[in-house]
């Protein structure tokens, strides 16, 4: 009978501890799984922060530039790009390290920091200048109360020193994107970051391992991201030169000068401006095709071109040139009363008739004629805008060539 008793109440005793031992299993394998899911999450949640903060600055940039360019305000695009990123960037980072202060470790948003190292270098190709990167992070790590910290100092230079390394990298790299090479550095500036963090925090070495993984996570898609911007901005920035210049000489074409006339025409009949317009041809360029050949002409035109280009970029960049016929020319001068474009035309005009063009060991002799002429409020249409200025330069051709006439 004792048998009968012991044997199903030791069975049921077994069956008790092999079951709460299954729960227990059960209970820490769901409490891996939930883990591991919420540290995906985490990751992933950063992943798409990244991201949106790429995405609302490009939209607040763009936005800015409208802004500035409907109320007529002169601006360099990358002056404008580098203050509002840093501007952009400083407000993101104080506010993530303010949303931590007292409630969670202050090292949460490390990875963070360095992205933003990244997002400073690479993205809004801010070039290296100590006096400026210094107090920033200076002021940082005075935000944090860390300025008495020697592992905080560390951290200070570490952060200067990967700046400075990706500056190092996209200067002297001769590759469009040196995608290795960033992920690299960052890599190792991350890994000593983490290093010097881990002594401040005592972090574990598992804290410590994970936090290195998820930063190369992190920097992996966010060079990616970039280069994928890269790739697309030179895309649409290939399409549109092609679009708008002349693939000989590289001087704008004559659809990119239809626009623009338009577009200068429109605004100084609504605005105040000025703008004056020049128009030359290359004298006897057909003699030049016969004499010589077609790929004579055609380094000619290059030439007279390079010879314009540096005249304009010496002067004012603004001041467009465009081939728009054959060996025919023109100069957009925006902003420009006609007395005030007169050294700049004379100086193009002297410049292109003392060249020579050198080609197949003969040197050929370039003169050119010219027609100059001021906008009037009074235009009734751009068509005859540009017949007083082309009646300039016939002028100038019947006349003999090689003189400058102003309508």
């Amino acid at each position: 009978m004792g048998l009968f008793v012991y044997f199903p109440i030791n069975f049921l005793m077994f069956y008790n501890y092999t079951s709460h031992r299954k729960n227990n299993l059960n209970d820490w394998g769901i409490s891996l799984l939930t883990s591991y899911v919420i540290g995906k999450a985490s990751l992933i949640t950063s992943l798409f922060f990244i991201m949106g903060v790429f995405i609302v600055f490009q939209v607040a940039f763009a936005g800015l530039k409208k802004v500035l360019t409907i109320k007529d305000v002169n601006f360099d695009e990358y002056t404008l790009r580098a203050i509002l990123g840093i501007i952009y960037i400083l407000v993101n980072l104080f506010i993530l390290q303010s949303s931590v202060r007292g409630r969670a470790p202050s090292w949460t948003f490390i990875n963070f920091q360095l992205v933003a190292v990244i997002f400073y270098t690479v993205i809004l190709n801010v070039p290296f200048k100590f006096h400026l990167f210094a107090p920033i992070v200076l002021s940082f790590m005075i935000f944090n109360s860390a300025i008495k910290s020697w592992e905080s100092w560390c951290l200070g230079l570490i952060l200067i020193g990967f700046f400075y390394t990706l500056n190092r990298i996209k200067v002297n790299t001769d590759k469009k994107f040196p995608y290795l090479q960033y992920i690299f550095a960052s890599l190792f500036f991350g890994a000593a970051y983490w290093f010097f963090a881990k002594i401040k925090f005592n972090l574990s070495y598992l804290v410590f391992g994970k936090e290195i993984l998820s930063l190369a996570v992190l920097e992996i898609f966010t060079f990616g991201y970039i280069a994928m911007l890269f790739t697309d901005i030179e895309s649409r920035t290939a399409l549109f030169r092609d679009a708008t210049h002349d693939k000989l000489t590289s001087a704008y074409n004559y659809d990119a000068f239809d626009i623009d006339l338009r577009d200068i025409f429109r605004q100084v009949k609504t605005s105040d401006i000025q703008f004056t317009m020049l128009m030359f041809d290359i004298d006897h360029f057909k003699s030049i095709n016969d004499t010589y050949g077609h790929l004579a002409g055609d380094a000619v035109l290059q030439n007279v071109v390079k010879i314009v280009q540096t005249v304009i970029d010496n002067n004012d960049r603004k001041i467009k040139l465009y081939r728009t016929g054959g060996e025919e020319f023109n100069i957009i001068f925006p902003n420009y009363e006609l007395g005030a474009t007169q050294n700049i035309v004379e100086e193009i005009f002297s410049a292109i008739n003392h060249s020579q063009t050198t080609f197949d060991g003969k040197k050929i002799n370039l003169t050119v004629s010219m027609g100059v002429s001021q906008m009037k409020k009074d235009e009734i249409s751009i068509n005859d805008f540009y017949s007083r200025v082309d009646e300039a330069l016939y002028h100038s051709k019947r006349n003999g060539r090689k003189e400058i006439t102003v309508n």
